[in-house]
């Protein structure tokens, strides 16, 4: 074997909404990249975090939900993929035609299931729902996990090196993301405002981020909530500008958290009719038309 080579590929993250994708993301990899929500299908757009467990380096991809229609050609690239599976609910779900279609699609590429949620089920009964789900399909491995309480993240990191192909590393390893800052920290502000408003005003405000720099030891962010809607606007800015207030404070804690500054936001509020419906304007802002 050549000398330099290393376990090293791609790892798709994916699976129905709100199964706890992205927080099983943050767990493999260590980080708080992907943004998380309590609310379903907060993830829009591929979210790449990469890690080196020992000597060896992954770049895991988190993926909207499997009912958003999202284009699945990325299976054509990747190397192992990951289905995280509500484990109370995943012989029925394994049996939804959107699951189906999506493993008929992997190309034989090899698939670890992840049973989420796994806490809710007592040890002792949870390899007998590892042995159910072997006889559904032939998956090439079988990992209850908890991402919260990191349990069973190590088998499953073990599950994917195992079928991770040897190659040269493919980044350097100052590398963590492929992803932009700006666009990270759009997603962070974009994740809070569906623990506040309507959700269908939540889905149809976009995040622009205008500025970021550093002023006075601090990083300094300025971004624009779009929304589709002018009778949205006094929405997201709410009585005396509370609920401006209160999606500036979550927005701030998260990027702080993700970025590890200390940091300054300014939002402001911006109206662009029918944003949604409009293939520049999605474009511009970050969607995959």
């Amino acid at each position: 074997m050549p000398s330099g080579m290393i376990r090293s590929g791609y790892a798709l993250v994916t699976g129905l909404s709100n199964t706890g994708k992205s927080s099983l993301l943050n767990a493999l990899t260590e980080t708080r990249i992907s943004p998380v929500a309590l609310q379903p299908a907060s993830t829009r757009m591929p979210i790449t975090a990469i890690c080196t467990p020992g000597n060896a380096q992954i770049c895991f991809v988190d993926t909207p939900p499997l009912e958003s229609g999202y284009d699945w050609s990325i299976i054509d690239w990747v190397d192992v993929i990951v289905l995280v599976i509500d484990i109370k609910t995943f012989d029925y779900d394994l049996e939804k035609p959107v699951i189906k279609n999506f493993l008929r699609r992997t190309n034989n590429k090899p698939v670890v299931l992840a049973l989420g949620k796994s806490d809710y089920i007592k040890r002792e009964h949870r390899e007998a729902f590892i042995s159910k789900a072997r006889h559904i399909n032939r998956f090439a491995s079988i990992v209850p996990v908890t991402p919260l309480v990191n349990y069973g993240i190590k088998d499953l990191m073990d599950a994917v090196l195992q079928n991770v192909p040897m190659r040269n590393r493919l980044f350097p390893r100052s590398i963590n993301t492929l992803n932009s800052k700006r666009f990270l920290i759009s997603e962070q502000i974009r994740t809070q405002l569906f623990s506040i408003l309507p959700l269908d005003v939540a889905a149809g405000t976009a995040v622009q981020i205008e500025e970021t720099s550093h002023r006075d030891g601090k990083l300094y962010v300025r971004a624009n909530l779009i929304v589709s809607r002018a009778s949205s606007k006094g929405m997201l800015i709410g009585r005396k500008g509370q609920t401006l207030e209160q999606i500036n404070r979550l927005s701030l804690s998260a990027i702080e958290e993700f970025t590890g500054e200390e940091c300054r936001l300014d939002l402001w509020v911006k109206v662009r009719e029918a944003w949604t419906e409009n293939k520049t304007d999605l474009l511009e802002f970050g969607y995959v038309c």
